[in-house]
C-alpha cells in the first residue's frame, strides 16, 4: 500500500502496518538511540500548544521514505505521528507502539520529542 494511504488518518496512522511498527519499535529501542540518530531520522513541527507532528526528515536526497542503498523499503517507511505534551512532558502518542494495552505507553516517536533539545 503507497505510504500517502496512510497519511490521511490521524487516528490510526499505522493501520494496516501495526507489525512493520512493532519492528521498527524493537530496533529503535535496542539501538538506544540519541538526539543525532532522531535528528537524522525525524522533522518536527509544533502544531499547537501541546503538539508536536513527527515526522520523516527530508534528507536533501529526496528519499525520505528509502533507506541508506536509496530502496523503498515498508519496514523504512515512516509516516506522520502526532505527540502529545502536559506541562513540557511528553504524555502520548498516535502510534500503534504507544496505544497497546500492555507495557510503559512509550514509543521511539515520544523518545524523540523528549530527546529534542528545543521542545
Amino acid at each position: 500500500m503507497p505510504k500517502d494511504d496512510f497519511d490521511h488518518d490521524p487516528d490510526g496512522p499505522d493501520r494496516g502496518r501495526e507489525h512493520l511498527e512493532v519492528l521498527r519499535e524493537t530496533i529503535a529501542r535496542n539501538r538506544d538511540l540519541g538526539w543525532e540518530e532522531y535528528d537524522e531520522s525525524y522533522a518536527f513541527t509544533i502544531l499547537g500548544d501541546g503538539t508536536i507532528r513527527v515526522s520523516a526528515a527530508n534528507d536533501g536526497t529526496g528519499n525520505g521514505d528509502r533507506d541508506r542503498d536509496g530502496i523503498d523499503r515498508p519496514i523504512e517507511r515512516e509516516v506522520e505521528h502526532l505527540v502529545s505534551l502536559e506541562e513540557g512532558q511528553v504524555v502520548d502518542c498516535n502510534c500503534h507502539v504507544a496505544q497497546r494495552p500492555v507495557g510503559r505507553p512509550s514509543c521511539r516517536h515520544m523518545r524523540a520529542v523528549e530527546a529534542h533539545p528545543r521542545l
